[in-house]
């Protein structure tokens, strides 16, 4: 038996038959200001992704984001926190 907390509602999305979490960023479609509510992610930071997806075309695999210099120190901790759509 499951008992859920009263007033908690687990937010899931289903896209293309895979299960995401409601709050994780897509980084081929977010603003700068939406990619600030990443862990650690600054102005600087934010930018140089906008900037990478504009110049290069939409993200492929979240891990691409470890070619930016900018995003490379942080990539481990906004990994989870992000898809590609």
């Amino acid at each position: 038996m499951v008992r859920w907390m009263k007033g908690f509602v687990p937010t899931l999305v289903l896209v293309a038959g895979n299960l995401f979490a409601a709050d994780k960023v897509n980084v081929n479609t977010a603003s700068a200001a939406e990619l600030k509510q990443l862990p650690e992610m600054n102005d600087a930071r934010a930018t140089a992704i906008v900037n990478y997806r504009k110049s290069t075309g939409e993200f492929i695999q979240v891990d691409e984001l470890e070619l930016i210099p900018q995003v490379k120190p942080i990539y481990g901790k906004i990994k989870d926190h992000v898809v590609v759509e």
